[in-house]
């Protein structure tokens, strides 16, 4: 069932437009910001971001190991650990990569589009996700039937996550880039 976040750790090449972006250092009051923010580009965010996956998907990895065991203590640690990094992760998103991206596709209604859809379907994710984990982590009965549910709809969760990281790590990503890249 988790063979499905193989493709996670193969080494992948990022693509770059142009030049390698180097980081700024010390940026001057507007080098380096993106537009109507105080939000600095960072050279480390987007592998910051894969590091995340590859993190949330290890722990999802020993959900499903709690999950063949019937362990159903482990299974509350895992899925609240899951849950604490989930969190992180998007709350990194939403500040750091986002609120950037919004300010610095401002000229660009095509890629702000497509950033705006993948945040909203994040939004919807991030809804699904959370009332699993709520009402996996309040079971109590965990019964034949309360682990059959479980493994259906861990195996839903599965696939959408994997998903939405092959689609943020392929195009969503590739949008970030330093402020004076953009059209």
């Amino acid at each position: 069932m988790f063979e499905m976040f193989d493709f996670l750790w193969k080494k992948k090449e990022r693509p770059v437009s142009g030049e390698t972006p180097k980081p700024a250092g010390k940026a001057s009051p507007q080098q380096g910001i993106a537009p109507g923010t105080q939000i600095h580009y960072d050279p480390n965010l987007v592998p910051s971001l894969i590091a995340d996956h590859h993190m949330l998907v290890g722990i999802f990895g020993e959900v499903g190991n709690a999950l063949k065991k019937k362990d159903s203590v482990l299974l509350k640690e895992q899925l609240s650990e899951f849950g604490n990094a989930l969190r992180g992760h998007l709350l990194t998103e939403n500040i750091k990569f986002y609120v950037y991206l919004q300010h610095s596709l401002e000229g660009d209604t095509e890629n702000a589009a497509i950033m705006h859809d993948f945040r909203k379907e994040m939004q919807h994710i991030g809804k699904a996700v959370a009332d699993f984990l709520h009402k996996y982590v309040g079971t109590t009965d965990w019964n034949d039937a309360a682990w059959q549910q479980f493994e259906t709809d861990v195996t839903q969760i599965g696939k959408v996550l994997v998903k939405r990281i092959q689609t943020e790590e392929n195009v969503l990503y590739s949008l970030y880039l330093p402020p004076g890249e953009y059209k």
